[in-house]
């Protein structure tokens, strides 16, 4: 029998009103079951935001979720307290906002819609975290497939924002934003997500992924 993500969300949801009542303020899905690009293997990125957040708080989720219905799906994503999202980086919430598939309340009323100055930010943090990552493991490490890919990873949420500065556009779909990067080094870096590089082609892989992140550093 399939997995029915949206029966799911619904019934957590209804658990989530039954345990928490008027101090829940929104329920959402994130990743790739809200983007459609699901494995057989995927985590649910759910995001619950409550009035406030407390350690009681925490252990009662935890509780909750140990007792939704079994699936071949780890539940991970995002617990949190609206005032404590209202004061959060502006950078974090562009990819928050934009990722965010609402199945109960209303994000626009904790979150304010993410602007053009967020979003460039949020790919300075990126690209930068990237950059200091690979440099440090190319210098202290040992350069692997699987590291440069999960590396991809990271490049593809940083150049989901780079797009939305340069078009205003956001998008959330792999291949779609593939096809509309212009830049050789920004294609590659996403590729890397998709196909890990062979080990022969580490240290290509490797440069290219560097030249990425210098231009992204160098966005305005």
């Amino acid at each position: 029998m399939s997995f029915d993500i949206a029966h799911w969300m619904d019934e957590l949801v209804r658990r989530l009103q039954d345990t928490f009542g008027a101090r829940l303020a929104a329920v959402g899905l994130q990743g790739s079951f809200k983007r459609g690009d699901y494995h057989p293997h995927s985590d649910i990125d759910a995001v619950v935001i409550l009035d406030t957040l407390s350690p009681a708080d925490i252990a009662v989720y935890k509780t909750l979720l140990r007792q939704m219905p079994q699936s071949a799906h780890p539940v991970c994503g995002f617990l949190g307290g609206k005032e404590d999202l209202k004061n959060w980086s502006r950078a974090e919430l562009f990819q928050f906002a934009q990722d965010t598939r609402l199945y109960y309340g209303l994000l626009e009323s904790i979150v304010l819609p993410p602007t053009r100055t967020d979003a460039l930010q949020a790919v300075k943090n990126g690209a930068g975290t990237v950059y200091h990552a690979l440099v440090h493991t190319w210098v202290h490490g040992t350069l692997t497939a699987a590291f440069l890919q999960e590396l991809g990873k990271n490049m593809f949420f940083t150049l989901q924002a780079a797009h939305y500065v340069r078009t205003g556009q956001y998008i959330s779909d792999k291949n779609t934003l593939l096809r509309s990067l212009s830049s050789p080094e920004e294609q590659a870096a996403l590729r890397l997500l998709q196909t890990p590089p062979e080990e022969s082609q580490l240290p290509k892989a490797a440069h290219t992924l560097l030249r990425c992140c210098q231009q992204l550093l160098a966005l305005a």
